[in-house]
Order: C-alpha cells, then sequence, then structure tokens
C-alpha cells in the first residue's frame, strides 16, 4: 500500500474558512496586528495548511511558534511572514533560527549570550524581549530588562519588540481593576518605559494571548498573539460569534443486536437494560478521545446524541444505538464539532467528559487521524 493511500473513515476535518474568519474577527474586534500562534502543530489544526491560508488570505501579520523546527517547517513551506520562536527550546539552533529569518526571543542573559556569537558571524539582526510580570516561567526580571536591552544593541543585536505573557487573562474579571493582568500590565509599561530610555528601538509591544486580547482593550497594544480563539475556541465576549474549525467524525461500521443483560467491551463494564442495538465505531483513545471519556461520551448519528457504552477502547468505541432503529453501516458519526440537523459538541463539551481543557483537545488529536481541509479559505 502506498503511504499515501487513505481507506480509514475516521478524520479530524479542519474548516480553513473558520480559521480565516475568527482571525479576521480578533483583528477587527482588537484593532491590531494578529500574530496567529500555530505551534504544537497548530493546536492540532495543521501549522504548514493552516499558516498557508491565513497568509494567502491577508488574515495575519505573522505567526508564532515555540520551537525553532516549528519555525524552520514553516519557512521550509514557503511562509515568509515573520515567524517569532517564543522559546524555551531554542538553545542549540540559534544559527537556524537566525539563518532563516526567523525572530529569536531573548527570555534571558543566557539566551542572549547564545546569540552574540551569531551577531557576530552573521551580522545584525532583530529579536524580542520577553519581560516576566508575574507569570514567573519565561522572561527577564523588570529590574534585568534594561540591562539586556543595552547589552544586546552593543552585540548588534536590535530589539525591535517587548513581550510579556499572561498568566490569569482566561479567568480574570475584565471589570477587576486589581487583577492579575491588569496589575501585570502596569508592571509591563514600567518596564516599557525603562527599556525605550535605553535607546532600544521598539517598534512592537505585545502582551495578549487569545483571553488577553478578547477581553482586555489596554492589553492589545500593537499586535495580539493569538491561538486558541482563531481555532473557534475559548472565552469570547456576547456578541462575538468564534466558528469551531475542527470536526472529528467517524462512520458505523457494524451494527450488532445484543441480548439484555448481555456485556460490551472490555470489563464487562456495561450490559444492556434490554435487549439491544449497538453500532460499532473505529476510533478510541489511540486516537485522541480519552479512555477517560468512558460513560460520558456521545456521537451524534442521524441527527442525534447516541450515548457512548462501555470503556473507550484503544481503537473502538460501542454507541448505544437502540432508539435509532435505522441506523446502517456507513452512516456518518459526529464526535466533535457540528452534525447535519444542528446538533454540534463542542470543543469543551468534548473535553468536559474526560476532564481536559479545549488546548488539550485538539493538541491531543492524534497523529494517525487523517487531518483533512475543507472551507476553502478567501
Amino acid at each position: 500500500m502506498h503511504a499515501s493511500t487513505m481507506i480509514r473513515r475516521t478524520r479530524v476535518e479542519i474548516d480553513l474558512a473558520a480559521i480565516v474568519g475568527n482571525a479576521r474577527r480578533v483583528r477587527a474586534l482588537t484593532q491590531a496586528e494578529v500574530y496567529a500562534v500555530v505551534k504544537a502543530d497548530g493546536y492540532g489544526h495543521g501549522a504548514i495548511t493552516v499558516a498557508q491560508a491565513l497568509a494567502k488570505a491577508n488574515a495575519a501579520a505573522g505567526f508564532a511558534v515555540s520551537l525553532v523546527e516549528e519555525g524552520v517547517a514553516l519557512r521550509d513551506a514557503g511562509i515568509t511572514l515573520p515567524i517569532l520562536v517564543m522559546g524555551p527550546s531554542q538553545h542549540g539552533g540559534e544559527d537556524d533560527m537566525v539563518g532563516t529569518h526567523l525572530t529569536p526571543v531573548v527570555s534571558s542573559e543566557d539566551d542572549l549570550a547564545a546569540l552574540v556569537p551569531i551577531a557576530q558571524r552573521r551580522g545584525p539582526f532583530e529579536a524580542h524581549l520577553k519581560v516576566d510580570t508575574g507569570m514567573n516561567r519565561l522572561g527577564a526580571t523588570p529590574a534585568q530588562a534594561p540591562s539586556l536591552a543595552r547589552a544586546a544593541a552593543d552585540a548588534g543585536i536590535r530589539i525591535v519588540g517587548l513581550m510579556t505573557h499572561f498568566a490569569c487573562a482566561d479567568s480574570d474579571d475584565p471589570a477587576d481593576l486589581s487583577s492579575m493582568t491588569r496589575e501585570q500590565l502596569r508592571r509591563f509599561r514600567d518596564v516599557d518605559r525603562a527599556v525605550t530610555a535605553t535607546g532600544a528601538p521598539i517598534r512592537m509591544r505585545h502582551a495578549a494571548n487569545s483571553s488577553g486580547a478578547l477581553w482586555f482593550p489596554e492589553a492589545r497594544f500593537d499586535l495580539v498573539r493569538t491561538g486558541i480563539a482563531i481555532y473557534g475556541n475559548g472565552r469570547w465576549p456576547d456578541g462575538q460569534t468564534p466558528t469551531q474549525a475542527m470536526r472529528l467524525v467517524t462512520e458505523v461500521t457494524q451494527v450488532r443486536d445484543i441480548a439484555e443483560g448481555d456485556s460490551v467491551g472490555y470489563g464487562a463494564t456495561w450490559r444492556a437494560p434490554r435487549r439491544s442495538r449497538v453500532a460499532v465505531l473505529p476510533l478510541g483513545y489511540a486516537d485522541g478521545l480519552p479512555r477517560r471519556a468512558t460513560g460520558n461520551a456521545h456521537a451524534i448519528i442521524r441527527g442525534r446524541r447516541m450515548p457512548l457504552v462501555g470503556l473507550v477502547s484503544m481503537d473502538i468505541v460501542i454507541a448505544d444505538v437502540t432508539d435509532l432503529p435505522d441506523v446502517q453501516i456507513g452512516d456518518p458519526a459526529v464526535l466533535l464539532g457540528r452534525a447535519a440537523g444542528g446538533d454540534a459538541i463542542s470543543v469543551a463539551e468534548y473535553g468536559a467528559w474526560s476532564g481536559l481543557s479545549e488546548y488539550e483537545v485538539t493538541c491531543g488529536m492524534s497523529k494517525r487521524v487523517p487531518r483533512t481541509y475543507v472551507g476553502d479559505a478567501p
């Protein structure tokens, strides 16, 4: 069998028009440039295809990744827009980063020390300086930031961007003037003044992730770094209607009649309370439906929600379709996203079946599930 042959009926469908539309909604709402966050393979949506669609539609001003390898892959795919490598896994990749015109983020003295030899060999290049304003994860301290900016300038590294990252924007009340997010913004403004006073040629200030961009107008600055929002998830303000971009779809592969009292699946954890009909669906925890979803998950078949019964296994789940007498082999079964007839299962609901966040749901869709792209982006 050729590697390109696809016979699997289980698939993840990605709506590119939805992603482009969501990015445009973010830009219209924030009135700031959008850097689309496409790390972790575009949160499971496919970084290269997503970036190409956003670039073609002029819906993003740049992209943000975590790894040097992620940025190089985008360059190899023909992406020419700015790509910010947010780290922290960049040590050892500085030469590739600068050589492929990726934008490094300096978060510490060690980051800068690793970049100095590259500037000496290749000549001046641009970087962004990240400041820790309360996340206590990555970033220079406010006291360190001015000296780092001066040292970078001495080495021929132009600090053209100043950034931070919010810890609580997705849970803070936007009306709370004493919130963690607003305290981080106050610290960021103080650092901005101190770093600017060193003569650093800053032209891009950015702090907002998706929640910061959507809920805190004062956090928008020159650009916003939006990931979960462009994929149609996360917390949006009232009146904003994003479109979820991901669907998980499979098909009924067998229909079986079982007697009252018979069990289904490993461990015989579910027994038919009556004479029942069940449908075999060819996906499981190896595909991104966690075993912890057992007892909570549903599939939409013929427009109706059918409970999944028995343990979620590696490759198979079972739907109780006793109340759906016309079900047939080949019927589509939607576990995530909108189904024919209008019912839909959101990423948040899918995650709630097993205690996962929306990020974990989309990033956790297995690579063995083929991605198919629908909804041509304008």
